[in-house]
């Protein structure tokens, strides 16, 4: 018996030791891990004949090595009406203008790029109706004559959802009859 105590208990408190490891180590992964990100919120279709640049939400990204260059093109794009939701850095390295967004935001699409010179278009299968701006180190500048508006493809718009869109309207409260 007492030769079973003396190898037992080596062998029960390793065992234990390395069932202590492998959780902390488990636990730390979870806990380091990203979180996962929110899908975003699918734009709301709406009819609309002619799309005019209040209608359309960029986000611009400075994807050079320019600085300041992202603000420069979101303040000048701001004062041209647009609704610029978010203006920052990427990772990601372009060297002229990349306008990027679903293939249904044509006009939205048709009318940000009007205001670049030689932008180039891509398209992804993003739901959210946002038009990305990505500008690089060789920005050719901003157009000499962009739209004011354009001509919807067909007759739809897809509109970035905002907070207040879903909340309700406050009813107005009846006045008591005199």
């Amino acid at each position: 018996m007492r030769i079973f105590r003396l190898i037992a208990t080596p062998v029960l408190l390793l065992s234990l030791l390395g069932l202590l490891v492998w959780g902390a180590t488990w636990g730390w992964k979870a806990l380091t891990e990203p979180l996962p990100s929110p899908s975003p919120t699918p734009c709301v279709m709406e009819p609309a004949e002619i799309v005019t640049v209040r209608d359309v939400t960029v986000r611009i990204y400075n994807g050079g090595f320019t600085s300041g260059l992202a603000n420069r093109v979101g303040n000048q794009l701001t004062e041209a009406g647009f609704d610029v939701a978010r203006v920052t850095n990427t990772e990601e390295r372009v060297t002229g203008t990349v306008i990027r967004a679903n293939r249904r935001e044509t006009p939205q699409i048709r009318l940000a790029a009007s205001y670049f010179v030689e932008p180039v278009i891509q398209y992804d299968d993003r739901v959210d109706g946002v038009v990305d701006i990505l500008v690089g180190t060789d920005f050719a500048g901003f157009s000499e004559a962009p739209f004011g508006q354009v001509s919807s493809t067909d007759g739809q718009l897809c509109r970035v959802p905002t907070p207040s869109a879903s909340a309700p309207e406050p009813s107005p409260s009846p006045s008591p009859s005199s």
